[in-house]
């Protein structure tokens, strides 16, 4: 018995690394030799479930070598701990640079798998204390436990909301001071 498939082929992503990093980008892979544009983010640089992402659209449009250093669900975590994608940044014309969301971040009440970071590793001894009738070991995804905490208490999770934009603000700096040269931050939301 043989089956065909049926509809269209799926995407090919051409996934490719660079350097040292440990992530895995958004083909194809291009020469990192100047000049060229780089550009850092989540899904939404990726490309993911699109055929052609932004980056490979700009590298059309104005004919210049576009790196899409795109990883899906990345936060800033998932940079700035990659000295590789730091380096290629900064050997870039121009970085341009996704605004990530703090949820997908480690800060002081709960800690992000290092690559995945859409994915919940546990909560700090604080947030346990702050959320005592919450069983943490639920939660899988940073959303799913930022949303059920927001539900359980929107009063208490005002301490978690100042928390995320405290770190997301020195995450922020940190990862961009590590970018020698121009950067760009590219904001993508309908609000």
């Amino acid at each position: 018995m043989t089956y065909d498939a049926v509809g269209p082929a799926p995407l090919d992503y051409l996934p490719c690394r660079y350097g040292t990093s440990k992530l895995m980008f958004r083909g194809p892979r291009r020469r990192l030799e100047a000049p060229y544009i780089a550009f850092l983010g989540g899904t939404e640089t990726y490309g993911k479930f699109i055929e052609e992402p932004f980056p490979a659209r700009v590298e059309a449009e104005i004919g210049k070598t576009c790196v899409n250093f795109g990883f899906p669900n990345a936060g800033i975590d998932a940079f700035a701990h990659d000295p590789f994608v730091a380096q290629a940044a900064s050997q870039a014309d121009v970085t341009v640079v996704q605004v990530m969301g703090a949820q997908n971040m480690t800060n002081r009440f709960y800690s992000v798998h290092r690559r995945r970071n859409d994915r919940f590793v546990g909560a700090s001894a604080l947030l346990q204390t702050i959320y005592r009738e919450v069983d943490f070991s639920q939660f899988h995804f940073n959303r799913h436990m930022l949303t059920h905490l927001m539900q359980v208490s929107p009063e208490r999770f005002e301490a978690v909301r100042a928390e995320l934009q405290q770190a997301w603000m020195a995450r922020m700096r940190l990862m961009l001071g590590q970018i020698q040269g121009r950067t760009l931050l590219l904001w993508l939301a309908d609000r």
